[in-house]
């Protein structure tokens, strides 16, 4: 029982001895005081078209953490700061043309000490260039009986500006025409269109214009072009009948078709078991999973326009479907 206590005793002595020790031997890190270095040569690299583009050299400090960039439409006015990075160059981008702006850039440490500013930089970013010309431009035309939609879609990259206003849309049945007003069909905010006023069996050609907000007006991109197809007739097997072996599909031809595709489903336009590959013929051999007895099922009939489309890197992808047919409905026995 002694001995018990006696060894309690010790414990207790030799973590109160460790408490004192600790207590005696801890640093405390003075607070950090000290404001980082001003950055060096903030430099504007250009000023216009309503962007302005500064540069700066990298901060070499241990306990550098980022810059401060501060803005002001006056020098009697407050700045404020429009950036925090950590990067060495800077866009200042959506900037009115015939507005004078002041910058200044400071360094930040990361106890949150800020250095003095550099020197204020003044700039006024005018209208000087007329926009690049829109690229990618995708046209992709759409025939969907089912859904009632016949249209073409119009895609594009716009220019890598800041101060693109609108787009305006031309378009054309020929394709070497001129981007005048004669063939202008509307314009848009954004990098996408729907032309709705088209025909089957007809093709369009389109470019794109893009305006800045100052009414400069670009160069016209490539002409863009795609052919609303018909909608393919389905043939075999009949609608709502009954389907035997060997499972063959036919439907009639389509003009202009770059390739055809079929599809069988256990609903309309849902649960595809089984699709064939793109094909130019107008009939198919059924080689999909194995048809359930006492079921209906559903097919359709796809009509590409296209063959791959290639992209500004090279790269391909699959067109979309240009046009559906109707949906029909067999019986397995």
């Amino acid at each position: 029982m002694f001995s018990n206590k006696k060894n309690i005793s010790l414990i207790f002595a030799f973590f109160i001895a460790v408490m004192f020790i600790s207590s005696c031997t801890e640093v405390t890190a003075p607070d950090d005081k000290k404001a980082p270095d001003t950055p060096l040569n903030f430099t504007l690299l250009g000023g216009g078209d309503g962007e302005a583009y500064f540069r700066w050299t990298s901060n070499k400090e241990s306990d550098f953490y980022k810059y401060r960039l501060y803005r002001s439409e006056s020098l009697t006015d407050t700045f404020r700061v429009i950036a925090e990075l950590q990067q060495t160059e800077y866009v200042d981008l959506y900037l009115d043309y015939e507005t004078t702006y002041y910058y200044y850039l400071t360094a930040i440490d990361f106890a949150l000490n800020e250095s003095d500013p550099t020197p204020i930089i003044d700039v006024i970013p005018l209208n000087i260039s007329s926009p690049s010309p829109p690229t990618q431009l995708f046209v992709t035309g759409l025939n969907n009986p089912i859904r009632a939609e016949l249209e073409m879609f119009v895609s594009w990259t716009p220019p890598n500006v800041s101060d693109i206003n609108r787009f305006f849309i031309y378009r054309s049945e020929t394709k070497d025409f001129t981007a005048v007003k004669d063939f202008l069909i509307d314009s848009t905010i954004i990098s996408s269109y729907v032309d709705k006023n088209v025909s089957v069996q007809k093709r369009y050609f389109y470019k794109i214009v893009a305006i800045d907000r100052g009414g400069k007006r670009g160069p016209a991109s490539e002409s863009g072009t795609d052919i609303i197809l018909g909608s393919p007739k389905l043939i075999q097997p009949s609608n709502t009948t009954k389907f035997s072996s060997p499972y063959n599909f036919v439907w009639q031809q389509v003009d202009s078709v770059f390739n055809y595709q079929v599809f069988v489903s256990k609903g309309p336009f849902s649960n595809v078991l089984w699709s064939s590959k793109k094909q130019t013929r107008t009939e198919v051999v059924y080689t999909g999973p194995k048809f359930e007895s006492n079921s209906i099922y559903y097919w359709w009939v796809a009509a590409y326009s296209k063959d791959k489309i290639t992209l500004i890197d090279g790269s391909k992808i699959d067109p979309e479907i240009n046009s559906y047919s109707t949906i029909w409905s067999f019986y397995i026995d």
